[in-house]
């Protein structure tokens, strides 16, 4: 009889034990793939800090580089007085690049004479400048590859601005905010056209001084 419980007694554990593990081993499996899903979350940010870190270093490299630079200004002869023909082939190689490296071009616009670049604020009558603002959207391996062909054009260009964060639904993915500086020697027809420009500004600056007009 007692061997009788004894039976009974155990086939009840084992059957205890059955129903536990039924209900423990799916929650424990959920817990163990949501822990690697966190961790594998964890280290694509922490990649991610990393890659921007290095491309922001790679810029500020860039700068550097560019303060001792001795590559040519860009001049075309035969450009008319648009300013824009004067960059000739500068613009499409800027865009066309971005796009030769995979990088996809969300938005775009450009600034002729921007005022707070250096250039245009000193020597404005000999050069020519355009700053072009692209929103791009790429991987790590693609922007670091096109930051590189920027530094190795041969005439003289400026990466001006870069902001760079991470797509929210992949943070494998990194969109940059990118101002890319163009410069081209004005020919002798558009330093004609900024020198009487000029010329005629003082003209009216001084009439104005003259007619006892007070500024408010």
């Amino acid at each position: 009889m007692d061997n009788n419980k004894q039976v009974i007694y155990i086939v009840a554990l084992v059957i205890c034990l059955g129903i536990g593990l039924t209900f423990i081993v799916p929650k424990a499996q959920t817990a163990y793939a949501t822990y690697n899903d966190v961790k594998a979350k964890t280290l694509t940010v922490e990649d991610n800090k990393k890659q921007i870190e290095d491309l922001q270093a790679k810029k500020a490299a860039y700068e550097q580089e560019e303060k001792v630079s001795t590559k040519p200004v860009y001049q075309n002869d035969t450009a008319t007085l648009d300013q824009m023909a004067s960059f000739g082939v500068m613009f499409e190689d800027v865009i066309q690049s971005a796009k030769y490296n995979g990088l996809k071009l969300r938005s775009i616009s450009y600034n002729i004479s921007p005022g707070d670049d250096i250039v245009m604020k000193n020597i404005s009558t000999d050069y020519n400048v355009c700053a072009i603002q692209m929103q791009l959207i790429g991987n790590y391996m693609q922007f670091r590859s096109y930051f590189q062909d920027i530094y190795n054009y041969p005439y003289l260009i400026n990466l001006d601005k870069i902001s760079i964060f991470p797509y929210n639904n992949d943070k494998r993915v990194l969109i940059a905010d990118v101002t890319v500086i163009l410069y081209s020697t004005k020919n002798e027809a558009q330093k004609a056209a900024a020198e009487a420009a000029a010329a005629a500004a003082g003209e009216g600056d001084e009439k104005v001084e003259g007619s006892g007009v007070v500024a408010q």
